[in-house]
């Protein structure tokens, strides 16, 4: 399954987090070349601000890793790209759209993710796709949903991560040439907040506004009564009625 970029590929049945064990094999320089961890099962999966991500049996979840390597802040909003160009068009019959900064949903119900660090070891992006989950707790009912639940039928795993993976490395050269603005259209074509009203939660603060698209970086802008405001980063985005 190792590619020209990525060649490299260590799986493993269980593990508490890929992007924990790919950050302590760069930081200890285990590979010197570009390398993927991947699990069907995270004990300790990450999400966002730090908060836990439930990774059950089932899913797809990986990180690539480059050593020595850095990246715009937008690589988020790329991988989201690729991972809805992939899920596209291998299940054509449902409807993924990607959130802001990094959500892949499924009719409005979040079925995978990304989350990417840099320090200077290098750059780990980490996916996780719930694929094969076969149940989803109470608490996030409404919220999340795996394909198997979507399509009722079982996901090849490892045929998914290669078509990942190529796509992946074919996409990454326009970005390592143009940047993220090669793939605005894309973003917004399929993005779930445009157009739409939201409260961006970030720290102690709240801002409402409509969403009026993507900057060429990946930011977000947001209009409201007192002018249009650029957001970097957040810690929840609400959608209104």
């Amino acid at each position: 399954m190792k590619t020209d970029l990525f060649p490299v590929i260590k799986f493993f049945k269980k593990t508490n987090s890929t992007n924990e064990l790919a950050r302590q094999f760069l930081e200890n320089s285990i590979y010197q070349k570009n390398f993927v961890v991947c699990t069907r099962e995270q004990t300790a999966g990450q999400g966002r601000m730090e908060r836990s991500w439930y990774s059950p049996v089932g899913g797809l979840y990986f990180t690539l890793a480059f050593p020595d390597q850095h990246f715009p802040s937008s690589v988020t909003l790329f991988t989201g790209v690729v991972i809805h160009k992939v899920l596209s068009s291998t299940f054509p019959d449902l409807h993924f759209s990607i959130k802001w900064p990094n959500d892949i949903l499924v009719s409005g119900k979040k079925v995978g993710g990304i989350l990417t660090s840099s320090n200077k070891s290098g750059t780990i992006v980490g996916m996780g796709i719930d694929c094969n989950v076969e149940r989803i707790p109470e608490r996030l009912k409404g919220i999340a949903t795996s394909l198997l639940i979507e399509t009722n039928k079982k996901v090849a795993l490892k045929r998914l991560l290669k078509v990942i993976l190529k796509t992946f490395e074919e996409n990454l050269q326009f970005f390592n040439e143009f940047g993220f603005i090669h793939f605005v259209e894309y973003f917004e074509k399929f993005h779930s907040l445009a157009n739409k009203k939201v409260v961006i939660h970030s720290g102690d603060t709240q801002l409402v506004g409509k969403v009026m698209g993507i900057t060429d970086e990946g930011a977000l802008n947001l209009e409201n009564e007192n002018g249009l405001h650029t957001i970097l980063s957040a810690d929840k985005i609400d959608i209104l009625n």
